[in-house]
């Protein structure tokens, strides 16, 4: 049997138990151990992985310099790079990991990783492509912000505006002159607020000057949500996993199902093949008007339901680790509608009380 050494960051991360249920391996060629890195030693890091260890924040300058050392010092093979910051430093110093003789799972070149992590650029990307995209339109300082909406159709077509380098739904609210609970009732939904276009010109009026941070005025997407998982090498898509979430804020979802929708599955193949991706992608996309699945985020990793895809028939959190081992990839069925229910799991430790 092979050992082999996965190094998994942000291990405190609430989702993280089931990514290391998925990462190790079931079946008898191979014995998985998990290290986790977190830079909190309080959480659940510790009791999540084989073994733990505790490194700076991500915005730390020598965040990959540790990690690197933890790679060496471990003896890791795979480095699981989770999150834009890491996926591109890493990229940046491949040759250092490769010397260290370390595999990193991350999708491919920092230049490709940079425009589609930024939602501005790579709709301008898909644009050049030809690649269907939702409308947009950039905003680069706070005057920008009201014409802007206005070109797009405000008021009588509402607006979704956001940062354009964020993550989890950070900063995304949805503009619109209308009236009603029902208006944007997905968007509240997920924990994002429904805003008059004079409440976001206070808000934003703050932020005005030459470090206004660049925003995305989008197209507002209505109809249902899809997360679709891909595993891929070089730019072509080995497996893709649509899942719609049927509750859920905008950064996780507590109860999601397996959607095997091939207009979203086409959607993925054509981003992951301009991108020139490998390993593991999530795209998270919405059907416009017509029904038509428009990508509005980018993440340069899989998703926080990648247990959704294992129980499924398609365990690509494993698989990557066999691609990045330079294995052979399983070639397994996925099974449609497999419906995942996330709840609280507790862990328990027993510490002296100081009085």
């Amino acid at each position: 049997m092979k050992d082999v050494r996965v190094l998994v960051p942000s291990i405190g991360h609430p989702t993280r138990p089931s990514l290391v249920e998925a990462m190790r391996s079931e079946d008898d060629q191979h014995k998985v151990w998990v290290v986790g890195a977190d830079m909190d030693g309080e959480g659940i890091g510790p009791y999540v992985a084989d073994e733990f260890v505790e490194v700076p924040g991500r915005s730390d300058p020598r965040y990959i310099d540790r990690i690197l050392e933890i790679c060496r010092e471990k003896k890791i093979d795979v480095y699981y790079a989770l999150g834009e910051e890491e996926a591109i430093a890493s990229g940046e110093r491949m040759a250092e990991f490769r010397a260290a003789g370390v595999a990193v799972i991350q999708p491919g070149d920092p230049e490709m990783l940079r425009i589609s992590s930024n939602k501005a650029r790579y709709h301008e990307f898909f644009r050049e492509r030809g690649i269907p995209y939702a409308g947009f339109a950039s905003i680069r300082s706070f005057e920008e912000i009201e014409p802007t909406l206005r070109k797009m159709g405000f008021p009588e077509v509402d607006v979704f505006l956001k940062p354009a380098v964020s993550k989890g739904g950070r900063g995304a609210r949805l503009v619109t002159a209308r009236d009603g609970k029902d208006v944007g009732a997905d968007v509240r939904a997920a924990g994002q607020p429904v805003q008059r276009l004079e409440q976001t010109l206070e808000e934003f009026r703050t932020q005005a000057g030459p470090d206004f941070a660049e925003l995305i005025a989008m197209e507002y997407l209505p109809g249902t949500y899809y997360s679709i998982d891909v595993l891929s090498r070089e730019g072509e898509v080995l497996y893709a996993v649509p899942k719609i979430r049927v509750r859920g804020s905008a950064s996780n979802t507590t109860v999601g199902q397996v959607d095997l929708n091939p207009a979203t599955i086409e959607m993925a193949r054509l981003a992951c093949k301009a991108f020139g991706f490998s390993y593991l992608q999530n795209y998270e996309m919405k059907l416009d008007r017509n029904g038509e699945p428009r990508i509005y985020d980018i993440n340069p990793r899989g998703g926080t339901s990648l247990i959704l895809c294992k129980a499924a028939g398609a365990n690509i959190a494993w698989f990557a680790v066999l691609m990045a081992l330079g294995e052979p990839i399983p070639k397994v069925e996925i099974k449609d509608g497999v419906r995942m229910l996330r709840h609280y799991r507790e862990f328990f430790d027993v510490r002296p009380i100081v009085r």
